[in-house]
């Protein structure tokens, strides 16, 4: 059975083995598979431009739950929510 590798020679192999060239080039997004980018990619602006979630659910207490809970909104995204009320 083999022990684990400290990460501090994990991390030094791994750096050993890297190769690097220093060489940059300009591609296009298909032409670019495969490779690695030379800086960052920082979006212009913000998309999707509004709130956006891709969560739904019921938050409450499991003492508060004692039988099938109904549907009593649909929320869009962007949307605010109204009052609700546990019956």
């Amino acid at each position: 059975m083999s022990t684990l590798l400290p990460v501090a020679d994990a991390l030094a192999q791994v750096l050993a083995a890297a190769v690097t060239t220093g060489a940059t080039s300009e591609a296009t997004l298909i032409d670019a598979l495969g490779t690695v980018l030379a800086e960052d990619v920082i979006a212009t602006i913000a998309v999707p431009g509004h709130d956006n979630s891709a969560m739904d659910g019921y938050a409450l207490r499991a003492a508060d739950a004692t039988g099938p809970l109904p549907v009593s909104q649909r929320i869009a995204a962007g949307s605010a929510a109204a009052s609700a009320e546990l019956a």
